[in-house]
């Protein structure tokens, strides 16, 4: 029984273990079912949470409610960070009565595992201790799972669920919510970067649309396209944003520059960034300089390059004017050099050409002298510079008739004016030159007249290869090039002529130590011709008719271009010297071929001009004629006709075969004729010989000098005497220059020409002396080197003479180890003197400094000007030794100082003025003067700086100064090219506690340095005109704001402060740009505040009223800034449209301890009450300063007791809250 009971037990057991197992399989499956459901669902939410249209709100509750349906929980809520605590954002189930509620982070014990990034499961949270398990007390919260929640990898808060169930949670209900709150916190992070990125676009659109300089964004397409622009360029070009969006970059481009802009593209191509200078072509056709910096960019989607221009036209004008008005001073100078050095005609114009070419920066220069032959012809007679063959043949008339008489030289010519053309392709007037000047890359052209009195001789032809924009000054200069090199030239010819005249004297005089007969009829032949510069000559004897008059011509002495040809008879009849016959002279100047074309001797010498003289004998019969012929025309027929007169009386007298002592009375009379002292002395030295030219000269007459000692009558200086006879006697002749005495006994400067003369025996018999008065020409040398290296006002060396001999004294002071020093001296305030009381009085104090400067310095030293009101003073042969040299330079400095600032009277006006001086010691070290003066230059800025009135020795760490402003201003230049100032703004506040405005300041924020201070930027801004660009851009983005808090009911009531600089409220257009900011940004007039200083008022104050005026009119107000710390009047203060006055911080610091910044602030309200303007005071930092300004009347504050500058953003919180009287 047992047995079998045993046996029939196994089959119920199995049957119970087979349903465990199966129940096992059912629950796995199930569980496997679950948790495939539960990861699609997972997978569905977070495609929900993945809508962009979801808003924060909806997403966490989504959130929420996926958490229970994941985890069966109860209640579920989100929790975020705010402050020390925790808000509930969404809630669900059980738990959402706690949407809303803040916990603080101390009563959740659960924080401390979360922000490690740890997630909980809780199956009992009594057990647990949690204190504050959330739900009904009669149905606690039991069971809990709290994970997480992180973006960006920090954890910003949690996601929790909560049962009433005890361990109600298994672990994959953890690990669900886990992935559910890593979704959440995924879609937030991007959500986050999405807002960021949308704000940034948004500020960056907003930066490019108001950005104050033209901006415009392109494609890198075959076209380049136009595919945005803001509003600057469409100011600037002109075009409407619909017409540019429809335009392609070279659509801006200037016809014939595309190569250039292609080229400048390409060398950019793939560069992240670039810059370069360009020219654009706005709507109305006018030409733009732009700087252009561009950087690659995508443009949805596309390839493309953001550019940003300057408009620097003015800029690039300026910088122009001032180089070619250098370069023109530079040209005039080293001409007037070439001026002084040549020694003929041909080297001053090929010098002046070459000079005009290298330092004028001309292409090609030439010039060219007006003929008076038959075409009035034009011909070059030097040139320089490249002419591509444009010389070659050029013919050139100044016959208004003559088809070749039409051009600038022409006109030049004509009217005795200077034609400027501009551009040749514009020249309307001059058919063809365009033609002719423009493929030989000629653009612009200067034609000067070069005169004699009111007589146009030549013309100085200048070519430029760019369009020339000559001012008024730079003309002028080039006509004062041309007026002294007309001199010049004038003075040269004089010169030679005087030496032609000269020689020709000598050359009769040589003649009648000739042989006689033939032999002297040839030698005076040839002589004439050498002396006239003829090619062939004669000398002929008339041979009568039967009748008496002459028929033909028998020659003496024919010499036929050089040669001497056989002595023949010709007929007069159709030869020029048939003239002779019946005139006493005859003069062919050009075109002698055909007059006469059936003469033998013209036709054999191929003449093209002649000159005659009648030989007559002592009764006065026509004997024979003298003539010369020429194959170029006459340029001088005077000079020839007078030389020939010498020669035809020497021939004459020869014909006639006088007596030897008759023959020389004549030849003497002659010579009477000439305007040179001409003497003759035997070997003993005394005078045989005295003609009216010694006269005039000398003061003797001829029966007083004839028999006297020359040496003693004449010669001062023995010495000098006995060398030029010594040279006389040995080589036959001398000459040079030499000092004699007048019969009155002043000194004469004479240019002595004297020649041995010697018998028909050959030995040397007397000494013949030309000597010509050259007190004129010597005294002109001395006024052109005076005005090439001295100061026409002052008489003082200029800048050119002080250099030179800068350059000896550092030379001397190395080689025998002497000191020296440099004293840069600059009048303080000489400006306001010719502002004030004119130039003519600025000149009167210019010449009577320069007087006093001569009187505080050794005669070995240098008192120079360079210019304006700067002088120099060079002090030599000083102590080596530093300390003694420094000593001896400060006692000169301190020296000049008393002595300058000592009163002056200039035409009854009482003025009294003081120096600035920089002291640049030098020695053995310095390299250049160049060097030396600037260091000079350096320390007299320092003493201006210093106060003014006062010395400075140059200090090395001066130059390091000047390079850092230097490195400075650049950056400047790009910090306004890339956006990289901002404005921070700082609160003004009523009496009664309510915000009243604020004041813009302008802030940098560099890249490198990090915020740079104003008290550093301000100033360089303000010497090199960057004021004005970063002013306008302060002044628009002030407007702006301006506009914005106009959609704001709390803000639109509040005024705007911005300062404006003395240069930016003198520019001409200030109140014109003003005006159109106000009008682009729709900014109220009425809230905008001006804050102008006492020095903007004082300086010119009718055009500041003007100013403040035209701008009262439109609405806008002023404030004067920092009052009482300047030299207002007030007769001038109450004329002014001002609004406010602003008690300055300077007073506001002491008030509480100093009396007088007490009465100072007293003085200033009582002023502005009388005045019935408002009064505010800056620099507030305490509630006493607050309680004493009330005190005093002052209802109006700023400064830090009420806030410090904010940015945009921290300004509009703090504008939307109450004032609070503490700083922040």
């Amino acid at each position: 029984m047992s047995a079998s009971t045993a046996r029939s037990h196994p089959a119920p057991i199995a049957t119970a273990q087979d349903a465990m197992a199966d129940e096992a399989l059912k629950a796995l499956a199930q569980d496997a079912l679950h948790e495939a459901r539960m990861h699609a669902v997972l997978v569905d939410i977070q495609l929900q949470l993945s809508s962009p249209t979801l808003s924060d709100g909806e997403l966490q509750q989504r959130a929420i409610q996926a958490a229970l349906d994941a985890t069966n929980g109860e209640g579920a809520c989100f929790e975020l960070l705010e402050g020390d605590g925790l808000r509930c954002v969404a809630a669900a189930g059980r738990l959402v009565h706690r949407t809303g509620q803040w916990l603080p982070l101390a009563d959740s014990p659960s924080w401390t595992t979360l922000a490690l990034g740890q997630s909980l499961r809780c199956s009992d949270t009594q057990q647990a201790g949690w204190p504050l398990a959330p739900g009904p007390p009669e149905t606690p919260m039991r069971s809990a799972l709290e994970v997480p929640l992180r973006r960006d990898g920090t954890v910003v808060g949690a996601l929790k669920v909560w049962s009433s169930t005890l361990g109600a949670f298994a672990e994959r209900d953890l690990a669900h919510l886990e992935i559910l709150s890593e979704s959440v916190g995924a879609m937030l992070k991007l959500r986050h970067v999405a807002a960021q990125l949308l704000v940034s676009q948004k500020q960056y659109e907003g930066l490019f649309q108001t950005h104050p300089q033209p901006m415009w964004v392109f494609a890198l397409d075959d076209r380049l396209t136009l595919l945005a622009v803001n509003e600057a360029m469409v100011e600037v070009y002109g075009y409407s944003r619909e017409e540019l969006l429809g335009m392609v970059l070279p659509d801006l481009w200037p016809p014939g520059t595309h190569e250039i802009h292609r080229q400048a593209l390409a060398s950019v191509h793939g560069a992240r960034n670039s810059g370069f200078i360009l020219q654009h072509r706005c709507k109305d056709g006018r030409l733009i300089d732009v700087e252009i910096t561009s950087r690659a960019t995508q443009f949805n989607g596309i390839p493309a390059r953001q550019s940003m221009a300057i408009d620097i036209t003015e800029r690039l004008t300026a910088e122009r004017e001032i180089a070619r008005m250098a370069r023109a001073r530079h040209l005039l100078s080293a001409c007037n050099e070439a001026i002084v050095r040549a020694s003929s005609e041909a080297e001053l114009l090929e010098a002046i050409c070459r000079i005009t070419v290298k330092l004028g920066g001309y292409r090609m220069t030439w010039v060219g002298l007006a003929r008076d032959d038959a075409q009035k012809s034009i011909a070059c007679v030097a040139s320089a510079g490249a002419d591509h063959g444009y010389l070659e043949g050029l013919s050139l008339s100044w016959d208004e008739e003559s088809p070749n008489g039409h051009g600038p030289a022409a006109e030049t010519v004509r009217t005795g004016r200077t034609v400027i053309v501009r551009d040749v392709r514009e020249a309307t007037g001059y058919a063809g030159l365009a033609h002719r000047l423009h493929p030989r890359g000629f653009h612009g052209m200067v034609c000067l007249p070069l005169k004699d009195g009111e007589h146009t001789f030549g013309v100085l032809y200048l070519y430029a290869s760019e369009v020339l924009e000559i001012s008024q000054h730079e003309s002028e200069l080039l006509g004062e090039l041309a007026n002294d090199l007309a001199f010049g030239m004038q003075s040269l010819r004089a010169r030679q002529e005087q030496q032609r005249m000269q020689a020709s004297v000598l050359k009769v005089a040589a003649s009648v130590s000739a042989a006689t007969g033939t032999a002297f009829f040839v030698h005076l032949v040839r002589n004439m011709i050498e002396a006239l510069g003829a090619e062939s000559g004669c000398l002929g004897r008339f041979v009568p008719s039967a009748h008496g008059a002459p028929e033909s011509l028998v020659t003496l002495a024919l010499v036929v271009n050089g040669e001497l040809a056989p002595n023949a008879e010709y007929l007069l009849s159709g030869t020029p010297s048939e003239h002779l016959a019946t005139e006493a002279q005859f003069c062919v100047t050009h075109d002698l071929r055909a007059q006469f074309p059936t003469s033998v001797v013209v036709g054999q010498t191929a003449a093209e001009a002649y000159a005659g003289q009648q030989l007559c004998d002592s009764t006065g019969t026509v004997t024979g004629v003298l003539f010369v012929l020429f194959r170029q025309p006459l340029q001088n027929p005077a000079f020839v006709q007078s030389t020939l007169q010498i020669f035809a009386s020497r021939a004459s007298a020869e014909i006639e075969r006088l007596a030897s002592d008759a023959h020389i009375r004549r030849q003497a009379s002659l010579l009477d004729q000439a305007r040179d002292a001409i003497i003759v002395r035997d070997l003993a030295h005394r005078i045989t010989f005295w003609n009216l030219g010694a006269e005039r000269l000398y003061g003797w007459s001829q029966e007083q000098a004839v028999g006297q000692p020359v040496d003693r009558l004449l010669h001062p200086d023995h010495g000098s005497f006995e060398r030029a006879t010594q040279a006389v006697l040995a080589h036959g002749e001398w000459s040079g220059e030499m000092v004699q005495r007048h019969r009155d006994g002043h000194s004469l400067e004479t240019e002595g020409h004297w020649t041995l003369v010697k018998g028909e025996d050959g030995s040397a018999s007397s000494i013949l002396a030309i000597n010509t008065d050259i007190r004129e020409r010597k005294a002109t040398e001395r006024e052109i080197a005076r005005l090439a290296f001295y100061d026409a006002l002052t008489g003082l060396p200029n800048r050119m003479l002080l250099m030179d001999r800068a350059r000896h004294a550092l030379a001397n002071a190395a080689r025998v180890d002497e000191g020296g020093a440099l004293l840069f001296i600059d009048l303080d305030n000489f400006k306001t003197l010719n502002d004030t009381l004119g130039h003519d009085k600025g000149d009167l104090l210019l010449q009577q400094v320069a007087r006093r400067l001569e009187t505080c310095v050794r005669g070995s030293d240098t008192v120079a000007r360079l210019g304006g009101d700067e002088f120099v003073v060079m002090l030599e042969a000083l102590s080596s030794d530093p300390s003694a040299l420094a000593l001896d330079a400060r006692a000169a400095a301190e020296k000049i100082l008393a002595t300058l600032s000592q009163p002056y009277q200039l035409d009854g006006y009482h003025y009294r003025t003081t120096p600035s001086i920089g002291i640049a010691p030098f020695g053995q070290g310095h390299a250049t003067v160049g060097d030396l003066l600037k260091q000079a230059d350096l320390a007299m800025y320092q003493a201006k700086s210093g106060g003014r009135n006062t010395l400075r020795f140059y200090d090395p760490h001066m130059q390091a100064v000047v390079s850092a402003r230097a490195e400075l201003e650049s950056d400047m230049r790009t910090a306004l090219a890339q956006g990289e100032f901002l404005l921070h703004y700082q609160p003004q506040v009523r009496h009664d506690g309510r915000w009243l405005g604020v004041e813009a300041l302008a802030r940098w924020q560099h890249p490198l340095r990090g915020m740079v201070p104003p008290a550093e930027f301000i100033p360089v801004a303000e010497e090199t005109g960057l004021i004005l660009t970063l002013g306008r851009w302060v002044l628009h983005t002030a407007c702006q704001v301006l506009a914005r808090w106009q959609a704001e009911p709390a803000l639109r009531h509040l005024t705007m402060a911005v300062n404006v600089s003395s240069r930016q409220f003198r520019n001409v257009n200030f109140v014109d740009d003003v005006s159109r900011m106000l009008a682009v940004t729709g900014a109220p007039a009425r809230r905008l505040k001006l804050e102008l200083t006492e020095s903007v008022l004082v300086d010119d104050v009718e055009a500041t009223i003007a100013t403040m005026e035209a701008l009262r009119t439109v609405g806008v107000g002023f404030s004067l800034d920092d009052f009482g710390t300047g030299y207002s009047s007030l007769s001038y203060l109450k004329r002014m449209p001002l609004h406010q006055l602003k008690i300055d911080q300077s007073f506001v610091r002491d008030l509480l301890s100093d009396p007088n910044d007490a009465a100072i602030v007293d003085t200033i309200v009582a002023l502005s009450a009388t005045l019935g303007l408002d009064v505010i005071a800056e620099g507030v930092e305490t509630l006493e300063q607050r309680e004493m300004l009330l005190q005093a009347g002052c209802m109006a504050f700023q400064g830090y007791l009420f806030s410090r500058p904010l940015d945009d953003k921290a300004l509009f919180e703090l504008l939307h809250s109450p004032v609070a009287q503490k700083p922040r």
